[in-house]
């Protein structure tokens, strides 16, 4: 074989390689267009900007300085609807077709005494299995988390039905555990609907708050719902267990708020 051949032979082979080459990133490309297109069909949060990025970590920074690691993970209810009680049009993009949300919270009773008991490993563990469960029942129904924290949840709903759906199969999933740490967990929901935009002066996070304080009156395995998400349910609706009178914190009035027979 003359030099010629072989430095032919060689090329020939080269160029092989950098067809195969070549042709597999091309299909790792086509895979990650199509997954942004997928992604850009969906709702989304807005990204948030490198000064609000660096305040949440100088935030969880002091958190874990006067707190330590109990202090950061332990419930957030309110610390959640906080974050949320502006106007938000990322989750007005959420809303059902006559502009109004679902706002689901929930969060563990008793978080702090479990974590103590278990141990940093041990909560972060149970942590992991209560996520997946109630992760799971909100994408069967449609649902969005809009932020978690610790064992907080909170989540949005185009439809009352969905966020009621959703609530009652997660508490009927963790009333089946029998075995493990997540049998000793309780895990308290509450939901409210709403206007998801600016309208008329009202602010989507009256709403969110509202939501919140709601989740904050039930006990571990309640599932309580103001007034408008009952009468959203319409022929939907499932059956009332009680009905509660409050004051609810920031909000005027006493509100009447239905706890759910999930099971």
């Amino acid at each position: 074989m003359s030099v010629l051949e072989i430095v032919l032979a060689s090329l020939c082979a080269a160029l092989a390689v950098y067809a195969v080459a070549l042709r597999a990133m091309l299909g790792r490309a086509r895979r990650r267009v199509r997954w942004l297109e997928d992604q850009s069909s969906r709702p989304r949060l807005t990204v948030p900007t490198p000064s609000e990025a660096v305040r949440g970590v100088v935030g969880t920074a002091i958190k874990m300085r006067d707190h330590g690691v109990r202090g950061v993970i332990r419930s957030s209810i309110d610390d959640l609807a906080l974050w949320a009680d502006v106007e938000r049009p990322d989750l007005a993009r959420l809303a059902a077709g006559d502009g109004t949300v679902t706002i689901m919270f929930s969060d563990i009773e008793g978080s702090t005494e479990l974590n103590h008991r278990l141990g940093d490993r041990g909560w972060v563990q149970l942590l992991a299995r209560h996520d997946r469960i109630l992760t799971k029942s909100i994408e069967r129904q449609g649902g969005h988390v809009i932020k978690t924290q610790g064992d907080g949840f909170m989540v949005a709903f185009a439809e009352a039905s969905e966020a009621v759906a959703a609530a009652c199969d997660i508490e009927r999933r963790l009333s089946r555990v029998r075995s493990g740490k997540l049998s000793d967990v309780r895990v308290r929901i509450g939901a409210h609907r709403g206007s998801a935009v600016h309208r008329d002066g009202d602010l989507f996070g009256r709403n969110v708050a509202l939501a919140a304080r709601v989740a904050a009156q039930a006990d571990g395995g309640e599932v309580l719902v103001s007034d408008a998400v009952i009468d959203a349910l319409g022929d939907d609706a499932v059956p009332v267990v009680e009905v509660r009178e409050a004051e609810l914190k920031g909000v005027p009035g006493v509100q009447r708020l239905h706890l759910l027979d999930w099971s």
